[in-house]
């Protein structure tokens, strides 16, 4: 593998040459594939409202629709939109969608679920007697009776989307911190550095004050605090768009910001600087970059879908969306070295609601109609940081110095890329540590290791997984229904058991918050599916456990990636847990039959 220094080198050479041209002459342009990482719309905050969950707000439904609408301007080939550089995608269906040709990926958060339909119906409107070729075309709409039959509700276009729970391993790719025990432990000494700590004790006062005047209905004052700046940040920033009071007064001027907003803003986005792009705290290895395993999932998901697409000569995987929170954008931009350089100041934020962050493989100059040697075929970093239609998509270069907003031939893209992925599903259970489901299931078919080349972000299976491991993935799935089933015959059913020692269970701790959820667990919602999600910008439980990283200063936040700093993945033979019981050996108990 070559070095990550030598790609950069390479970067910067072929920057200041050949891509000053690709960027310029945009009509010799041919964009084969785009792979984008959408951020939600806006949604109701975890804290102060009466909404049981959080869920897409019509204003982020709009701010997906917008968006949805700019990817339209840019990629299909017959769209107009005089203030969008376009750069269509070739034979990419335009006013039908074809789900061969479109991969499309989210989280099962419902407002995340929700913000990728409102993006699709940006991107693909509905039109009238539109028919894809790839669904059976005109002849799949036409009756025996000569009857032309159109799409319901005028035309409307009737997506594919993958809807990933924690239990799915595909998840991983774009949530993952989520399941990751090891990133979850090392957030929980967040507070303990000493960077960290002087932030604190600098910032209590205001933010002390700050609680008085915003948020007294939703969190208690010893929460207003810099451990708590994200929770606090996007409360003030919904009741800055919804509340008129709450709106008026954010926009004074604050003693050190040009308003209370911009405070809270800034803080929050230093605070998710260090808990997601953090790349000199270690896990398991050191050098793992634990704190941004999200970013490296991200970057192999990446590459795994421009590899797709070079496999198929351009058949397949043309538009690739994948939506989510906000943590792999942190992440990668530490990773590639974004946050340096002449325009860190645009990712030293957080995201806007609706943010993208794109991926281009294209080629300069020949046919369209024929797709290039991969030599001869290039990547560029693209960010539109809102969804107004006036904002662009704006380059910027990536594994360098941050201030030539270049290329990158596709092969020097992809050992940079490969320098801070990690090496597929198998490769993060082993990293994270993770109890998940699917990572038992790999080290139970494995003999009680992990292989991270059983499923890698380097391979053309889109799944990520051999037959052999998805088969006992499913199985294990099955049997945690069958768990599922037989908790819901006690529970609802009357089906009981004893222990037969008469003892309790021994103690399995779940993730880090344990099996279940306490009363103190207000950090902590569960999904439909049952798995557990724990907001990783609370710190009720900062204490609870060992601390399990090296932990290094915050100076490390946000510098490229060396080579030397990237670890793989290593292999685990730790057994599992006995439960010691089982319900096989009694009787269900039974039914009365007197009245």
């Amino acid at each position: 593998m070559a070095t990550l220094a030598l790609v950069i080198s390479l970067a910067a050479l072929l920057a200041s040459s050949s891509a000053q041209n690709v960027m310029t002459e945009e009509a010799d342009v041919h964009v084969w594939s785009s792979v984008s990482y959408i951020f939600h719309g806006e949604k109701t905050p975890l804290r102060g409202l009466k909404a049981t969950k959080e869920s897409l707000t019509p204003l982020g439904a709009h701010q997906m629709l917008d968006q949805g609408s700019m990817f339209r301007a840019r990629y299909i080939p017959d769209s107009v939109d005089a203030n969008m550089t376009r750069a269509p995608i070739a034979s990419l269906s335009a006013d039908a969608i074809d789900n061969t040709q479109i991969s499309v990926i989210a989280s099962n958060d419902i407002y995340v679920s929700t913000s990728a339909l409102a993006f699709l119906q940006g991107l693909y409107p509905p039109s009238s007697h539109a028919y894809a070729d790839g669904a059976g075309g005109i002849r799949a709409a036409g009756l025996a009776n000569h009857t032309l039959v159109d799409w319901p509700l005028h035309g409307y276009q009737y997506p594919a989307m993958e809807v990933l729970s924690v239990l799915d391993p595909n998840s991983v790719w774009i949530q993952g911190h989520v399941a990751c025990t090891r990133y979850q432990q090392s957030v929980l000494h967040f507070i303990d550095d000493p960077t960290v700590g002087k932030i604190y004790k600098d910032t209590l006062n205001t933010y002390r004050n700050m609680w008085d005047k915003y948020f007294t209905a939703a969190f208690p004052e010893n929460l207003a605090t810099f451990e708590y700046a994200y929770d606090l940040y996007e409360y003030a920033a919904y009741q800055f768009n919804h509340d008129k009071d709450t709106h008026h007064q954010m926009l004074t001027a604050n003693t050190s910001y040009s308003t209370d907003l911009a405070f809270l803003a800034e803080l929050a986005g230093t605070q998710q600087r260090d808990l997601n792009g953090n790349l000199s705290v270690s896990g398991v290895v050191p050098g793992d970059m634990i704190r941004a395993i999200s970013g490296r999932m991200l970057a192999g998901k990446v590459l795994e879908r421009m590899k797709l697409n070079i496999a198929s000569k351009g058949a397949n995987n043309k538009l690739n969306l994948m939506f989510g929170s906000f943590e792999p954008f942190v992440a990668f931009f530490a990773l590639s070295g974004l946050v340096n350089g002449n325009s860190a100041g645009d990712f030293q934020q957080l995201p806007n609601n609706g943010a993208a962050m794109v991926f281009e493989l294209f080629s300069v100059g020949g046919n369209a109609s024929t797709y290039p040697e991969t030599h001869n075929l290039w990547v560029r970093f693209l960010y539109r940081n809102s969804s107004l239609p006036d904002t662009p998509f704006t380059p910027y270069p990536l594994f360098g110095d941050g201030n030539f907003p270049g290329s990158m031939q596709y092969v020097d893209f992809a050992s940079a890329m490969q320098a801070v992925a990690v090496d597929g599903i198998a490769g993060w259970c082993n990293l994270c540590e993770s109890i998940n489901l699917f990572c038992q299931a790999l080290k139970s078919n494995t003999g009680g290791s992990l292989d991270p080349t059983l499923s890698g972000s380097h391979g053309t299976n889109t799944s990520g997984l051999n037959p052999v491991v998805a088969g006992a993935i499913g199985a294990a799935v099955t049997v945690f229904v069958a768990g599922a089933l037989l908790s819901g015959a006690m529970v609802f059913g009357g089906v009981r058991y004893h222990r037969p020692d008469g003892k309790g269970r021994t103690g399995f701790l779940g993730g880090f918050k344990g099996a279940r959820k306490m009363a103190s667990d207000t950090d902590v919602s569960y999904s439909k599916s049952g798995a557990r999600h724990e907001r990783t910008s609370s710190w009720e439980l900062r204490h609870g456990g060992k601390k399990a990283e090296e932990q290094v200063t915050t100076s490390g936040v946000g510098a490229v990636v060396q080579p030397k700093n990237v670890a793989r993945s290593t292999v685990s033979t730790k057994g599992d847990d006995d439960d010691g019981f089982s319900i096989l050996e009694h009787t269900p108990v039974k039914p009365r039959e007197d009245v």
